[in-house]
């Protein structure tokens, strides 16, 4: 098979890879409630014609017979990108308020420790945001969006969808979010909703997909063509076929279990569990939290707190994007909403809590990742140095869900 790797200034060249396998449907990551449109197998998504104004892409094709993705079809009127708002001469952070000293692991090792200094979650949460930080280097790509960043050998390492016509992916690895723009988006054809981690007990890095969830390994995760040939994530469709059927897959491990979370974009919440001794591989989930999607949409998260027995749960709704929140103390026990970010006025990242210091260029704030300065698989975030990778996006272009500019912006917690 072959990955196609986009660089910055260059074509694309082709490199061997054993990344991807045949998906279930080209179907619109974080989209409408639509259900799924199956391909004809092969590798990477299917060819598929233009996205509909709900997020539902053709009905699918015939993969290339190289084993890259056909041309996708025309994409929605009014494709263009547009600038997604530019961003504001102070908007841009730097570094990404890194956390302790042994946050980032060596080169497949363990993490370290991290700093000394705890904080608690805040009782209400304020955010600033950046500007734009990138735009796309693909000429067919509309958007990036979907992001799951941690460091890796002391870059950000970033994977995330971009919107070319079908759904794929990219790579992107930085020193500081500020350099965002200029690094290298190494194109991964398939790639849909990605995320990665480190699996401590393995010394292995984990990548998780969709559609129909996979999942790959590796010892050099910020070479994309080095993934293993991809095996399934999950045993059947817990979901029935609702909404989308299983989207926005997350895992998080504590000392004992490895669980699974994600959404059905039809107010479902799911959970699996297995042995961390037994991961990867697949899980059986069942459903276990129902809301409107004004509530629960999609976008799903799961943290450890740094200094605490706490989990964090986050999830976009639906409408104007923005999260809330939920705590446990227990992965595999109930959830609670978490009070100061648990509605529309008061969300966990919204557009009620978020200012923008250069210029407001978005009212979403959409499937992200909280920064994870240590990789592990126990997903742990620092409430003393919290900071969101989101996408948002131009709210005055109104095109095909596929076609939306959507862009990386960087919240940092005002504390």
């Amino acid at each position: 098979m072959n990955l196609l790797r986009q660089v910055t200034g260059r074509p694309a060249v082709a490199v061997p890879t054993l990344l991807l396998l045949s998906l279930a449907g080209s179907l619109s990551a974080c989209s409408e409630p639509v259900g799924p449109s199956p391909g004809s197998g092969g590798v990477g998504p299917a060819t598929g014609g233009a996205p509909g104004s709900g997020g539902v892409t053709g009905s699918g094709g015939a993969p290339g017979s190289g084993g890259v993705t056909g041309s996708g079809g025309a994409p929605g009127s009014g494709g263009a990108t547009g600038s997604g708002g530019a961003p504001g001469s102070g908007g841009v952070t730097g570094s990404g308020g890194a956390s302790g000293s042994g946050g980032a692991p060596g080169s497949g090792g363990a993490p370290g420790s991290g700093g000394g200094e705890t904080c608690p979650l805040p009782s209400t949460f304020e955010w600033t945001s950046s500007g734009v930080l990138a735009q796309p280097k693909n000429p067919n790509a509309k958007s990036l969006k979907d992001f799951s960043v941690t460091k890796y050998n002391g870059k950000y390492l970033v994977y995330a969808t971009t919107a070319d016509g079908n759904w794929n992916g990219f790579m992107s690895t930085f020193t500081s979010f500020d350099e965002f723009d200029d690094a290298e988006q190494e194109y991964i054809p398939g790639l849909v909703a990605p995320h990665i981690f480190y699996f401590e007990p393995k010394d292995v890095w984990v990548l998780t997909y969709q559609w129909g969830f996979k999942y790959a390994t590796s010892t050099t995760p910020d070479d994309p063509s080095s993934w293993t040939q991809t095996k399934p994530l999950l045993n059947g469709d817990p979901t029935g076929g609702v909404g989308t059927g299983p989207i926005d897959q997350t895992i998080i491990c504590d000392d004992a279990n490895c669980y699974i979370f994600f959404n059905d974009d039809a107010g479902g919440v799911y959970r699996g569990s297995m042995p961390i001794a037994n991961f990867p591989g697949a899980f059986t989930a069942t459903k276990i939290m129902q809301e409107p999607t004004s509530i629960i949409f999609e976008g799903i998260q799961v943290y450890s707190v740094k200094g605490s027995d706490q989990y964090l749960m986050i999830i976009e709704n639906n409408g104007t994007r923005a999260f809330r929140a939920w705590t446990s103390t227990d992965l595999g026990g109930e959830w609670t909403p978490l009070a100061g970010a648990d509605s529309t006025d008061s969300p966990f990242a919204g557009q009620a809590n978020v200012t923008w210091p250069g210029g407001q260029w978005t009212d979403d704030i959409s499937h992200g990742d909280l920064v994870r300065e240590n990789p592990s698989e126990k997903m742990e975030i620092d409430p003393c140095n919290l900071q969101m990778l989101y996408q948002g996006r131009d709210p005055d272009v109104n095109v095909a869900y596929a076609d939306l500019p959507y862009r990386p912006g960087l919240l940092t917690l005002v504390r």
